[in-house]
């Protein structure tokens, strides 16, 4: 069984490479539609639709950088690299996977704020004076502060100790083949001996509360738009009834796809190791799925808007327009080069 988990290395890296150009390619489509064919009606919304996307592909970049992985052993969830790129000492690294997951809770505060958005749109519209501006940036520094505080989270309280690397050090030798003093690494350990590790409970707490505030933001934010919607938006255009009750899907999809998918898993992984199971399992199976979210999340919102593939439609005929003008001017221009050469032949 020794080095039984490497392939699973191996796939979390190519699904890492998957999530990084996906989302660069569908990522880019929706961020030029966002901004050069779409205008009028997203009004402020545009910007957390770009920003979003944004902070998508550093999420995407990040693991395709330093290729991150879990693992699940007994009382223990084992974060660990196996590479150090740009030279970086093991100390850096294991910051630099700290920040790794305080962009996937940047994300998930992203998402909220896109709900309160979409709530103020519908039933307080004045207050949407607060993204656009100056004001733009508290929501910056919203998502910016929680992200840094899950960050230190967990490069601070999972920071591994003497009694974690005896802990983990076999396990690591055995599945992936490397000593755990040479590779960067970080760990939530439930006990040592009787006692509860407080010092990973404190960074755990931590990290819950984050997501209670977001996930409850999301959900009374969701839950007034769904019971309430109908009778607000009666009073507005077709069209722009048609555009909330689109964004408003794309939402829910947004949130609900990858919380039942991706975030419930992790967290059962994360509080896993309190009932303290005899088991060796590879996380990063779960984990490789992360990466390909902020593609998918592209697409969610592609597919649910159908100004995306209206304005789409538009970018594609304008391109096949653009390319048949040209070719139809280099046409003319042989034509001409070849009818002048014909006539200097004759003379």
């Amino acid at each position: 069984m020794g080095a039984a988990y490497l392939p699973y290395i191996q796939f979390s890296i190519f699904m890492g490479n998957l999530g990084f150009f996906s989302n660069a390619f569908f990522g880019f489509i929706l961020v030029y539609l966002t901004l050069f064919y779409i205008k009028r009606q997203f009004g402020s919304y545009k910007y957390l639709l770009v920003n979003f996307q944004v902070l998508g592909f550093v999420f995407a970049s990040f693991e395709f950088l330093f290729h991150t992985f879990l693992h699940t052993y007994n009382a223990s969830l084992t974060y660990f690299s196996l590479s150090r790129p740009l030279g970086f000492s093991n100390f850096t690294m294991e910051w630099m996977m700290g920040i790794y997951t305080g962009l996937y809770s940047a994300t998930i505060c992203m998402l909220a704020i896109q709900f309160m958005y979409r709530y103020w749109a519908i039933f307080d519209t004045p207050k949407l004076c607060y993204f656009q501006g100056w004001y733009y940036f508290i929501w910056v520094g919203y998502y910016t502060f929680f992200g840094v505080l899950w960050a230190f989270a967990v490069g601070n309280f999972f920071a591994m100790d003497d009694f974690g690397r005896k802990y983990l050090e076999d396990e690591i030798l055995l599945r992936y083949e490397r000593n755990i003093t040479e590779i960067p690494v970080l760990g939530l350990i439930a006990y040592e001996g009787d006692n509860i590790r407080w010092r990973n409970v404190y960074g755990l707490s931590l990290m819950t509360l984050i997501s209670t505030v977001q996930y409850s933001i999301i959900i009374i934010c969701g839950h007034q738009m769904y019971s309430g919607m109908r009778t607000k938006i009666a009073v507005l255009s077709a069209q722009h009834r048609r555009l909330h009750r689109q964004f408003f899907r794309a939402l829910v999809i947004q949130i609900s796809a990858p919380t039942i998918i991706l975030f419930c898993p992790v967290f059962f992984m994360i509080y896993a190791p309190f009932a303290d199971l005899e088991m060796s399992f590879p996380s990063c199976i779960i984990q490789s799925g992360f990466t390909v979210y902020p593609a998918l999340d592209s697409v969610i919102m592609m597919s649910c808007v159908s100004e995306y593939g209206r304005a789409l439609k538009k970018l594609i005929v304008n391109t096949k327009e653009r390319y048949s003008v040209k070719a139809t001017k280099e046409e003319s221009r042989e034509t001409a080069q070849t009818h002048g050469k014909a006539v200097t032949t004759k003379l």
